[in-house]
């Protein structure tokens, strides 16, 4: 290891990251600023990155009442340019954030990943993981300026909230090839909350779910499989505090998680999978029962009783 590296593993002071300890909850920013920066159509992501197009979001808070919050995003690295930012990189997020607000200064990237397929402390990621892991937190990396006045001038008490923000998406520091408990793995340190966290925690738009809901036996937990169990959980829990209809439509599933034009054998699998976190979310007492429904000899969306 070179020194340099060597001077800064030890100012992170290992014993405080999140290593073999098992991560409890993951908290989710469920506001539409994240939703909207989590989705966005690739051509509006790359205008963004590439030519600094500043991206509006806006929200009704009462009958005739709308906000805006603008963005910008300033990026430019390999990762940041390969594809818009998705629910997999939402998720990567999500877990950070959740080890942050459990006291940890940081994370590994393996103890990283066992969150992400439910807390199970004894699995590592495949090259191929570890390589999405990586390459999700370079992204997250990317440095957005939110503009957050009119939203601040409209609605006084978000005031705890600056007006002005220029921050990595997820602030953090990445140091690769180190060796934790016998194992080379890469290291975050978290330097600062994010500011999604912030604007969501000023709105009460935060939901929490235990880490294990993502436990599934005989899983290969490709980012796809992960991409799908986190957007599950979100909706279902979305639908229980809101009171919303306790529909999901497979269509609205496929389409967050890259999965439109599919074939039908990968739209099998991701139904396997669907039903895999359903029953854990059953199990937990959180739903009485669910159904795939069926429209004109398809698969067509999942149907919930509380």
């Amino acid at each position: 290891m070179e020194k340099i590296s060597k001077t800064i593993l030890d100012s992170f002071e290992i014993e405080k990251f999140q290593t073999n300890s098992r991560l409890q909850n993951i908290i989710s920013p469920n506001d539409k600023f994240t939703k909207t920066l989590f989705s966005l159509p690739a051509n509006e992501y790359y205008d963004a990155i590439q030519k600094g197009i500043s991206i509006a979001v806006t929200e009704i808070i009462s009958r005739g009442k709308k906000i805006q919050t603008h963005f910008k995003l300033n990026g430019g690295g390999f990762a940041t340019l390969k594809r818009p930012l998705n629910e997999y990189d939402r998720v990567i997020f999500d877990v950070c954030n959740s080890a942050r607000e459990e006291g940890f200064i940081g994370l590994t990237r393996d103890s990283l990943f066992r969150a992400l397929i439910g807390g199970k402390t004894n699995q590592y990621p495949r090259p191929n993981q570890a390589t999405a892991i990586v390459e999700s937190l370079e992204r997250l990396m990317t440095i957005i300026k939110i503009d957050f006045s009119q939203t601040r001038d409209k609605m006084p008490k978000y005031n705890s909230v600056p007006a002005q923000i220029i921050s990595p998406i997820l602030p953090c520091i990445i140091l690769n090839n180190v060796l934790v408990n016998g194992q080379l793995t890469s290291l975050i340190k978290f330097t600062d909350e994010s500011p999604l966290i912030t604007i969501a925690r000023a709105k009460k738009q935060i939901i929490t779910s235990p880490v294990f809901l993502r436990d599934i036996t005989n899983q290969n937990n490709t980012p796809l499989v992960i991409m799908i169990k986190s957007y599950v959980i979100r909706r279902v829990l979305e639908i229980v505090l809101h009171n919303m209809t306790p529909t999901i439509t497979l269509t609205d599933i496929f389409k967050h998680c890259e999965l439109t034009n599919a074939n039908r054998w990968q739209k099998q699998d991701a139904r396997k999978t669907i039903i895999g976190v359903m029953e854990n979310i059953k199990s937990e007492g959180m739903i009485k029962s669910f159904e795939f429904i069926k429209k004109g000899g398809t698969f067509y969306s999942i149907s919930i009783t509380f």
